[in-house]
């Protein structure tokens, strides 16, 4: 088939690209994670079936050089209520100015008063978990992910400065927004439960 140029001097040409997917297993090491596969009816690729995609791309060759870029998702998660990417959600209810419509409140993806207790949004998980999360995606994306770090207001700069040096640690490419809690906007403020706001 076509290829692209310069694809015989490639890592596809001479299959060391698919080498890690050949000489170990990826899949879910956690019985819930293999759960939520299992449930969704969604097979992962084994060995084997890596081993002929290697064998027929060698063959045959690969048209794009490059394969995954994976954008910031936030207003299409919206839409879809999902969250943003492999991001964790920004808040059990983010509040989000669209145009003349005004404010607009979206709560996270499946929340309810029932499961609301084991909703963390970002900025209470920290930016040391989310980057281990992307850490071991990028390892599988062969240009990069938009990778957004979210902070308390009481970050300082030397707090920043150490979660782009973890980051780079961990391989990350690029960190594509770094974002601080915000006191709430004039008017949005919610006394009570966070549940009870919409």
């Amino acid at each position: 088939g076509t290829t692209f140029d310069g694809f015989e001097r490639s890592k596809y040409a001479d299959g060391s690209f698919f080498d890690k997917y050949v000489t170990r297993d990826w899949l879910p090491t956690t019985e819930k994670a293999k759960e939520l596969f299992a449930k969704a009816g969604i097979e992962l690729p084994t060995r084997e079936d890596w081993a002929a995609l290697k064998e027929a791309v060698m063959r045959d060759g690969i048209y794009n050089q490059n394969l995954q870029a994976v954008p910031p998702t936030g207003s299409i998660s919206y839409i879809n209520n999902s969250t943003s990417s492999i991001h964790p959600i920004a808040s059990k209810i983010e509040i989000r100015k669209e145009g003349k419509l005004g404010r607009v409140y979206y709560p996270a993806p499946f929340m309810t008063n029932d499961n609301l207790e084991y909703y963390e949004d970002a900025y209470e998980i920290g930016y040391e978990k989310i980057i281990d999360v992307y850490a071991a995606a990028t390892e599988h994306v062969d240009q990069g992910l938009s990778l957004t770090l979210f902070f308390k207001d009481t970050a300082t700069t030397r707090d920043i400065n150490r979660a782009q040096i973890y980051a780079w640690k961990k391989g990350i490419k690029t960190i594509y927004y770094i974002r601080l809690r915000q006191m709430a906007l004039e008017g949005t403020e919610v006394d009570g439960c966070v549940s009870c706001m919409l």
